[in-house]
């Protein structure tokens, strides 16, 4: 079994180091356009969202923290999970989703859904909208959200597991749009006894025609985990039924990224038989998701998190234990380049990527944010997030 808590320290990144050989994938008009800001859940048990701007230059200064109204994974003492074992508010991906100037946060805590507008001549500025909603299911861990439908839809990862669909309204909130959710049957308890058998994150593709999540299997043959696509109609309308694949090789599906331009998505997964990521392409007139190429990371422990670069035309994945930043070619799987870390650090919970910059956060009792100009390999700014600690958990950027 795979487990993902993170260490406490910081974090300072250092020099890349390129594997011999592998060509990097370029786009000929590289996107340079700077994000406006970035946001970090720190998932405590009074929850709430940290703003931080990003500067001309990419790198970041302080904003603001704003309330959501709800409780964080810090609500549960590491004691409250049925076998004793202790959870884990890292082991789920995009617990945050920006879709235009609206943001969406997940309370694990108090099984809510909030709103927030971003105030458009001040980023950090964030305003509750509506008040925290009933996420209509239990430890919500990961939202989608969508610009195109103006919709947000939560997996509820805990006793009661499902994905549920939102309206996002810029004045009123959230307004559920299902009958019912989509249930998902993981026998799990409230909150997650452990990372296996839970869903990882959900998300829509690039144009919104379909949602995907990530489900982690639990090791066992029966139970490899799967991923689950749901279409989308012409009107908008999330299905109800998923279809479900098992791609050749994976077991414990983790963080995704779509590939722009494609069908294909990259997929992390550290179980033994990846210990890196798995590129998948999806049949989309089936919506049958199937392994296109599979890429070993060494020195890999549990590689979670996955971005897409537009500047570079490459993925970028994490590692929860290892201090290292990975770059993986999209179309082959072949490992780009690694950063590596001057300093024995513990790895990160979460990245974004916004023109040639990367943001990895990683949580302690005092977070830090690396950002790394992919341009150079260079890190040009080591920041302490102030006010987040340990349980900080996913990253979102306003572009």
């Amino acid at each position: 079994m795979v487990s993902f808590r993170l260490a406490a320290s910081c974090l300072f990144l250092a020099t890349l180091t390129t594997a011999a050989n592998v060509p990097k994938s370029t786009p000929a008009t590289p996107d340079q356009s700077n994000a406006k800001a970035i946001y970090i859940l720190d998932n405590e048990a009074s929850n709430s969202v940290s703003a931080f701007k990003v500067n001309d230059d990419g790198t970041l200064s302080d904003g603001a923290t704003t309330s959501t109204g709800g409780f964080g994974c810090a609500k549960y003492p590491s004691e409250a999970s049925a076998d004793g074992t202790p959870h884990d508010s890292h082991i789920f991906q995009g617990s945050l989703g920006v879709a235009g100037n609206s943001l969406v946060a997940v309370n694990p805590g108090s099984n809510q859904l909030s709103l927030f507008s971003i105030d458009k001549e001040d980023s950090t500025k964030l305003t509750l909208v509506g008040g925290p909603v009933d996420s209509r299911g239990e430890f919500p861990a990961s939202v989608a959200v969508s610009q195109k439908l103006q919709q947000a839809c939560v997996a509820n990862t805990g006793a009661k597991a499902n994905i549920a669909c939102f309206a996002i309204d810029a004045t009123k909130g959230l307004t559920a749009l299902d009958e019912s959710p989509r249930e998902f049957d993981l026998s799990q308890s409230t909150p997650p006894t452990n990372s296996s058998s839970t869903i990882s994150e959900v998300f829509f593709n690039d144009d919104s025609t379909a949602l995907f999540a990530t489900v982690k299997g639990d090791g066992k043959s029966d139970n490899p985990g799967y991923i689950a696509v749901f279409p989308v109609s012409k009107d908008g309308v999330v299905s109800t039924e998923p279809v479900k694949s098992s791609p050749a090789g994976t077991a414990f599906l983790c963080g995704a990224s779509t590939i722009p331009g494609t069908n294909k998505l990259l997929v992390t997964d550290p179980s033994n038989d990846i210990r890196g990521a798995t590129i998948l392409s999806l049949d989309t007139t089936t919506y049958a998701v199937a392994t296109a190429a599979v890429t070993h990371i060494e020195d890999n422990n549990a590689t979670t998190n996955a971005a897409f670069s537009a500047f570079t035309g490459s993925v970028f994945v994490t590692d929860d234990y290892v201090n290292h930043l990975v770059e993986i070619d999209p179309n082959s799987g072949a490992v780009l380049n690694d950063y590596h870390f001057e300093k024995d650090h513990a790895g990160f919970a979460d990245l974004k990527v916004a023109g040639k910059f990367v943001y990895a956060l990683e949580p302690a009792a005092q977070s830090t944010i690396a950002v790394v100009d992919v341009s150079t390999g260079k890190e040009v700014q080591h920041f302490v997030a102030k006010g987040l600690g340990s349980h900080a958990q996913g990253l979102a950027v306003l572009a």
